[in-house]
């Protein structure tokens, strides 16, 4: 049972699933729906895509990567996705939130990408992307969103009893989603 559970918070808070979520929130939110939609593709769909294409070419282990060795070019290749999506919402002229929270992500994930291929620690993309997201739709939408804050030690508990991370690594993601991303975001919105 303690396995399951495990599995099962680990799905719910995937990190392409975690932000596909609030990229629609925050562009329903903002009355811009299909902008949230745009930027749920390309942060959550699209990385899921590249995701599969590099287990099905057998270059990726699973689907939530937890090979240290697997995360540097994806890594990469993602945070140019993101940066496509923001281009494009530059250009034209999206709504200031959803810049906003594709600039935090982009952030988010380029810290992430130095402790992965520089510092060499496996830091947890599930804690950064839950407790930035949580934080963003906290600063952005309501102090309730802060409540979902609960749900991390949980997160952090199904990582760990899978084996995919250890205590340090997830503390370091946790700390940079919760770091990062509701600052970017606020100095950008």
């Amino acid at each position: 049972m303690k396995a399951f559970l495990a599995r099962l918070l680990t799905e719910i808070a995937a990190p392409w699933t975690v932000n596909v979520a609030s990229c629609l929130i925050l562009g329903w939110s903002i009355g811009h729906p299909g902008w949230g939609a745009f930027v749920a593709l390309f942060t959550g769909v699209l990385p899921m895509v590249l995701i599969v294409g590099g287990m099905a070419r057998e270059r990726i282990g699973n689907h939530h990567v937890t090979e240290h060795s697997e995360r540097h070019g994806l890594i990469l290749a993602i945070l140019a996705l993101v940066l496509v999506a923001l281009v494009v919402q530059l250009l034209a002229d999206a709504p200031s939130e959803m810049i906003a929270l594709t600039c935090a992500g982009l952030a988010t994930l380029g810290v992430i990408a130095v402790w992965t291929s520089v510092l060499h620690v496996k830091a947890s993309v599930h804690l950064a992307v839950w407790c930035g997201v949580i934080a963003i739709l906290a600063v952005a939408l309501s102090p309730w969103w802060w409540l979902g804050l609960v749900l991390a030690p949980a997160i952090a508990w199904s990582r760990i009893n899978l084996g995919h991370h250890t205590l340090v690594q997830i503390v370091v993601g946790a700390a940079t989603g919760f770091a990062i991303a509701p600052l970017v975001y606020l100095l950008v919105a």
